[in-house]
């Protein structure tokens, strides 16, 4: 009897567990289906964001752009302008002193190449020195050398004598 009931309890228990198995098999299938669910909205959503957000930065270049194309027209009629009204209050400069103003440039320029020659004539001065100080302290310890040696030559002739 005893054996029976606990045949019969096993065979019970059995049952339940298949039970639980299959509500836990579809339970992780539903959540699976949910969760790809999930994950295909929200990768649409993300490609509709992305989309937005192209389109606005390609329309912020296109305003950039614009504004930039405007700033530099106007920049541009400051300087016509401020030519014409200089030209108006002061005439227009004679070919004289455009020739002047060209002469100037060309000096300036000469005198540029002059400068920069002329540094780069310093720099090889002073690296000149600089060996030359190097040598100087070469001269004198070479003479000091040259000194101490004449003194023992002179001290072995007198010992040899």
């Amino acid at each position: 009897v005893i054996s029976l009931l606990s045949q019969g309890k096993d065979v019970e228990l059995k049952e339940q567990f298949d039970a639980l198995r299959r509500e836990h098999t579809e339970n992780l299938q539903e959540l699976q289906r949910v969760h790809e669910q999930e994950k295909l909205l929200l990768a649409e959503s993300h490609h509709k964001s992305q989309a937005a957000l192209q389109e606005t930065i390609q329309a912020l270049n296109s305003q950039l752009k614009s504004f930039q194309e405007r700033m530099k027209r106007v920049e541009e009629s400051l300087l016509s302008t401020d030519y014409k009204k200089h030209i108006q209050e002061h005439g227009s400069p004679s070919p004289f002193w455009e020739q002047e103003l060209e002469s100037l440039h060309f000096v300036i320029e000469m005198k540029n190449e002059c400068i920069h020659s002329l540094d780069k004539k310093l720099l090889n001065l002073e690296t000149v020195a600089e060996r030359n100080l190097l040598l100087e302290e070469k001269v004198k310890t070479l003479q000091q050398e040259n000194e101490d040696l004449q003194v023992r030559t002179q001290n072995h002739l007198v010992m040899a004598r």
